[in-house]
């Protein structure tokens, strides 16, 4: 029996969410386009004249939890929001009191989004008189919302409609888009095939869409849409708008939104091709995920095969179930691990006591950084270590231990979750099985749970490691104990022997010395996350990634790779920046050692070429193209490919406003090139692969 205090809190939380949503919804401002017909608010977060925003940034008004992470359920473009505010209205006798109040809110809500889109209407018919040259549009906007607040959409443009005010409405930040050319297929082709819209016509309205996302804002915004793929029965799903998406993105040629692409043994060449044009940009667009390697993983570790056939990626490149789950993600900082492995639990004194930075734009505020490593634990003396297998010993022992509070971490949360966190009564309302079942998605509304434990930058640890079995162990060039001593005073005063470190072998390259420790960590660390026991008995999916190597590095102090304090770390399971030198089929190589598939939350290599070796030509085109399917083949399962001229990016270092309209990736997400810290300027240039 559950504590009954929970319960009532909960329930208060469900009434204080209802009544914050509904005057968030109230306050939000009405846009009608001065051009276009898709209404609906474009940025409006940092508003700060309305009196919602003060309230949200203070903590004052509670909208439920969402991180916006994971893609929205879209029942809505089946039954309206109408249809919605019907089914949370139905009564049953056998409803506890938290249901009633949970499909209450639910109702509540949707019904002041419905008030929110008759604002819509009517404001574009109060323009009908005033702004005559724009009759056709204003009506032809009007008329939809309209429609939008009876029932669900009939056409093409009134779901593309429906769909923009659910993204917006649904968060005051952004969030994860999911698979719009799966969503918005039938409404296509029921109106291509009546001959109320042409391609032309179908390519304008998407054009709009993508305007209004980079009006939404851009960079580190979650705006992840999946194309292409197979569907629930197994058959290819690339359909008429996975190409016109894809096209739509080359016309626009701006960051938003992050394109990504499932492609398995059925894909058709032409889909390919136009994934190929698309990538030729440079931009880092879009990334490309392998349904052959993921979805029989997904399987295995308990998913059913419809849903895992349904997957997607959140707001960077992690997997999720297309609306049948959220997304909670934990990182696991390996590089730090080997520190703590060379200090014997300890982080190495050369460190600042207080390291601020910038996540990743210029535009946001310096924060205080620290590792979310466990101090403290000891797992071996390495000054005293005399063989490359103690030491390797000694770092997997601090590593997994690492790892296994991480993962208790996560069970803790899964228990609290259950019985302290109210989700979002929006959010809620938008998935079949709430409104079925009249619980909230964390207690039952979704169909499948999603913890995942991330853990990247492995290769520069693989990069370290090698380096001690080469300089320490086989070259006897110094002992542990001096190179810890040179580790702990950055390598001051020893230049030469970090130079014999940064001249050992290292991953990208395709040898097999550093290559293949990089592939026996991500074994061991993806097979000790999959079998820990958690208290609902689910796996917790493993993943070879961090978005936060950026951060990450300017806590770690020098490491044996011949890094120093505050140098980059790589990205996922790419190289380190600056160290692939036999080119990208090297790289590729060296990844597809690893068994990546294991890390099925997600698993990116970055592939970043030099615009020198990739012409904007059918040659390049060909590299590209074999490039990607090679990889596909090795068992590459994400792969993320952008073309830079390094020159060019340094210029815009130096000329910033002359150079706006570079796109490139950072790590789940594309963003001006121009925006970003200097610091990951520098790490982007870095990871370019020349020859």
């Amino acid at each position: 029996m559950e504590d009954i205090s929970l319960i009532h809190k909960r329930i208060e939380a469900i009434r204080r969410t209802a009544k914050d949503y509904t005057e968030y919804l109230e306050e939000l401002p009405i846009y009608i386009p001065d051009d276009g017909i898709i209404a609906g608010p474009r940025r409006f977060y940092k508003d700060n004249q309305m009196s919602i925003w003060k309230k949200f940034d203070e903590g004052k008004i509670f909208l439920g939890f969402d991180n916006y992470h994971f893609p929205i359920n879209t029942s809505f473009l089946n039954i309206g929001y109408r249809g919605i505010v019907n089914k949370a209205s139905r009564q049953d006798i056998k409803y506890t009191e938290e249901q009633i109040e949970f499909l209450k809110a639910i109702k509540q809500v949707y019904e002041a989004a419905i008030r929110f889109i008759e604002k819509h209407a009517i404001e574009a018919e109060s323009k009908l008189g005033i702004e005559l040259e724009n009759v056709d549009r204003l009506r032809k906007i009007a008329d939809n919302c309209r429609i939008l607040c009876e029932g669900a959409p009939k056409t093409f443009l009134q779901a593309v409609q429906l769909f923009w005010f659910t993204w917006r409405l649904r968060s005051p930040f952004t969030s994860s888009i999911g698979r719009l050319d799966q969503y918005l297929y039938p409404f296509y082709r029921r109106d291509i095939d009546a001959g109320v819209l042409t391609e032309k016509e179908v390519v304008d309205i998407l054009c709009q869409l993508w305007e209004a996302f980079n009006d939404a804002g851009t960079g580190d915004t979650l705006k992840n849409l999946m194309l292409g793929g197979v569907n629930k029965k197994g058959e290819d799903a690339t359909n008429e708008l996975s190409y016109l998406m894809l096209k739509t993105s080359i016309i626009v040629k701006k960051a938003e939104p992050h394109l990504n692409v499932r492609i398995h043994s059925n894909t058709k060449d032409s889909f390919v091709d136009k994934v190929i044009e698309l990538q030729q940009l440079g931009q880092g667009q879009p990334t490309i995920y392998n349904d052959d390697n993921l979805i029989p993983e997904l399987v295995k570790h308990g998913i059913p095969l419809e849903s895992a056939r349904n997957y997607s990626n959140d707001g960077c490149t992690e997997l999720v179930i297309d609306g049948e789950s959220g997304i909670f993600f934990y990182q696991m900082e390996a590089v730090k691990s080997l520190e703590l492995t060379m200090f014997n639990g300890e982080e190495n004194s050369s460190i600042p006591n207080k390291v601020t930075m910038k996540k990743w734009s210029n535009e946001m505020p310096e924060n205080e950084v620290r590792t979310g490593l466990k101090l403290g634990y000891k797992s071996g003396d390495v000054s005293m270590m005399n063989s490359f297998d103690e030491v390797y010993s000694a770092f997997m022992k601090q590593y997994l231990y690492q790892t296994d509070v991480k993962l208790q971490t996560i069970c803790n949360d899964i228990v609290k979750f259950k019985e302290k966190i109210v989700c979002s009564p929006f959010l809620s309302g938008a998935f079949p099985l709430c409104l079925e079942k009249a619980v909230d998605p964390l207690r039952g509304g979704f169909n499948i749970e999603c913890f995942q434990l991330l853990s990247g930058s492995l290769t520069t640890v693989a990069d370290g490691l090698a380096a001690i079995k080469k300089v320490v162990f086989e070259d006897n060039y110094c002992t542990m104990d001096e190179l810890v001593k040179a580790l702990k005073n950055n390598f001051e005063n020893n230049e030469i022997l970090r130079q014999r470190l940064i001249n050992a072998p290292k991953f990208g390259n395709d040898d097999d010395f550093v290559d293949f420790i990089a592939a026996d960590i991500a074994k061991k660390f993806c097979e000790y996350v999959v079998d820990y026991k958690t208290p609902n008995g689910k796996v917790i999916w493993p993943g070879l990634y961090n978005i936060d190597f950026n951060t990450f590095a300017k806590i770690t102090g020098a490491t044996p790779d011949g890094r120093k304090l505050g140098d980059p770390i790589a990205e996922h399971y790419s190289p380190t920046p600056g160290k692939a030198k036999n080119g990208p089929t090297a790289v590729i190589n060296s990844a597809a050692k690893a068994p990546l598939y294991m890390g099925f939350a997600s698993s990116p290599l970055h592939l970043t070429l030099s615009r020198n070796i990739i012409p904007t030509d059918k040659s390049g085109n060909e590299i590209l193209k074999n490039l990607l399917l090679a990889a596909l083949k090795l068992g590459i399962v994400v792969l993320n490919t952008a073309i830079y001229d390094a020159e060019i990016l340094k210029r815009a270092k130096l000329n910033p406003e002359q150079y706006g309209d570079i796109i490139v990736r950072v790590w789940g997400f594309n963003a001006r090139f121009v925006d970003l810290t200097e610091d990951l300027q520098d790490h982007i240039i870095a990871r370019i692969i020349e020859e």
